[in-house]
């Protein structure tokens, strides 16, 4: 299935790219709270609500690309891989403007349990998935932002 949410930071793309450096150790954490945040609504209509899961994100070398800066991303949930999706993407930092940059997570992920995993998905899932992605998203854009960069 194909994911895109994307967000805006007021501020130029090599100044995202320096604070994402800077932040990139907490990408993982976010990573975290986004799927527990996906799980409780996910709980509703999974198996159990006890599913809580911790998230394996990498994160590759920028590559330059015509439309923006693209970090090749992997997201999957440690243990129990057979009942959440696995999340290969891009975040792709591209000029929005003098002083803006808009972030995209541009991706695809299988649904888990074959043909039963995609109704569900069509069904009601997706809408977690797409929730879940949007909550990590506005974690990195706000901590991206120039104000979360200035020196206390």
């Amino acid at each position: 299935m194909f994911i895109e949410v994307s967000s805006h930071v007021g501020a130029s793309v090599a100044e995202v790219e320096g604070a994402l450096d800077r932040v990139r150790a907490n990408l993982e954490e976010w990573a975290d709270v986004a799927y527990r945040e996906g799980e409780a609504l996910q709980a509703r209509v999974g198996p159990t609500e006890s599913l809580a899961k911790v998230v394996t994100l990498e994160i590759g070398i920028a590559e330059i690309h015509a439309y923006g800066l693209a970090y090749p991303i992997h997201w999957s949930a440690s243990g129990a891989r057979l009942l959440f999706p696995e999340l290969t993407a891009d975040l792709i930092l591209s000029n929005d403007g003098k002083d803006a940059t808009k972030l995209t997570l541009r991706g695809t992920y299988q649904p888990p349990m074959g043909t039963l995993g995609r109704i569900a998905d069509r069904a009601v899932l997706g809408r977690v998935a797409e929730a879940t992605v949007r909550s990590w998203m506005d974690h990195l854009a706000e901590a991206l932002s120039p104000e979360k960069q200035r020196p206390v």
